[in-house]
């Protein structure tokens, strides 16, 4: 269900898809790829929307009560484009003595270059009051970037291998075969034959392993079927372990916490929540006094606060702690924890 809230105020933003603009700072890095990898990859996604729901604990805000349709969920979104583009945007609507704040998607937004905001959407430039913050970056004086570049490669990499093996179910008796006639031609009944079987009754998963039946006329003559591209499958799986412990390390994000573990992580009770105080100390508390100073900045002031795992006695009641608070939901805690879904 979709909620749609109605106030006093209404937002200037144009509802569309983000367009270029020759009289604005243009981005270091293209938004609109950054949105294409956020849907790339289950680790990457998941890494930031557990950042985002970290960085959005609250413990008090009041400043942004009235002000705003939901002060944690404006926080969170706030936090979730921060982490996807390393910018965030707010329009500032109405007064000064009555002011509401909506989020702009990062992706639609731009400045010039006396940080004067805008919206570009369906081919209109539009300029909007509001604030917007940046996080470090040694590429750009304007805009942020997010923790991930650097893996941007694996999860680029991740992509194309799960779209080879998509192409491969499709199509993967098509175009990795040849059929070798030695000492001898086939007829134009065979090679339809060849083009019927492999194009119709040999294409997809449900047609694997099936065999076919070759014959040849001729003193000598052979018929044989070669591999043109054979791709070992333990390679892949060793590349995509790879490539996430790449993506899951970028973001800083412990392991466990999206669900991935390794034979020397099975034991020891208290593990996740040992590694969830070092998140904390090196990644979100940070990130969080950074956030909380640039809105006291704008004369918006507000608390935040990482969980405090520091009473935790075993994963379990961190889990359930999570679950709580709505940071994980209960399938991504039982992974956390290795549980296996009971079959009745």
């Amino acid at each position: 269900m979709k909620l749609v809230y109605k106030t006093a105020i209404e937002s200037a933003q144009i509802v569309s898809k983000d367009t270029a603009d020759s009289d604005i700072v243009a981005p270091a890095f293209d938004f609109d790829a950054l949105t294409r990898l956020y849907y790339a990859n289950t680790y990457h996604r998941r890494a930031i929307s557990l950042k985002a729901s970290l960085l959005a604990n609250i413990v008090e805000a009041k400043s942004l009560e009235g002000k705003v349709n939901n002060p944690r969920k404006f926080l969170r979104y706030f936090a979730l484009m921060s982490e996807i583009y390393g910018s965030a945007f707010v329009e500032k609507a109405g007064s000064d003595r009555a002011p509401f704040y909506y989020n702009l998607p990062t992706h639609e937004a731009r400045v010039d270059r006396d940080r004067n905001i805008y919206q570009i959407a369906n081919g209109e430039k539009r300029s909007l009051e509001g604030f917007y913050y940046a996080q470090d970056s040694i590429t750009s004086r304007f805009y942020g970037e997010p923790d991930y570049l650097g893996a941007i490669a694996a999860i680029a990499a991740q992509q194309k291998i799960d779209a080879f093996n998509n192409a491969f179910f499709d199509n993967g008796a098509r175009a990795d075969k040849a059929i070798i006639f030695e000492n001898s031609e086939p007829s134009e009944e065979q090679t339809k034959a060849f083009a019927d079987f492999f194009g119709a009754n040999y294409r997809g998963v449900r047609n694997a392993h099936k065999t076919l039946v070759l014959s040849s006329v001729g003193e000598n003559s052979k018929i044989r079927i070669e591999d043109l591209s054979r791709v070992d499958d333990l390679s892949f799986e060793k590349l995509k372990t790879i490539t996430r412990d790449e993506i899951i390390a970028a973001h800083g994000v412990p392991p466990r916490m999206l669900g991935v573990m390794s034979a020397a992580q099975l034991g020891g009770g208290g593990e996740v929540a040992g590694q969830l105080q070092v998140f904390n100390e090196l990644t979100i508390k940070p990130k969080q006094e950074e956030i909380a100073y640039f809105f006291e900045s704008v004369g918006l002031p507000i608390t935040l606060s990482p969980i405090d795992v520091s009473h935790f006695k075993d994963d379990a009641s961190l889990a359930g702690e999570l679950i709580s608070r709505g940071i994980i939901s209960v399938a991504e805690a039982r992974a956390m924890l290795n549980f296996a879904e009971r079959k009745e």
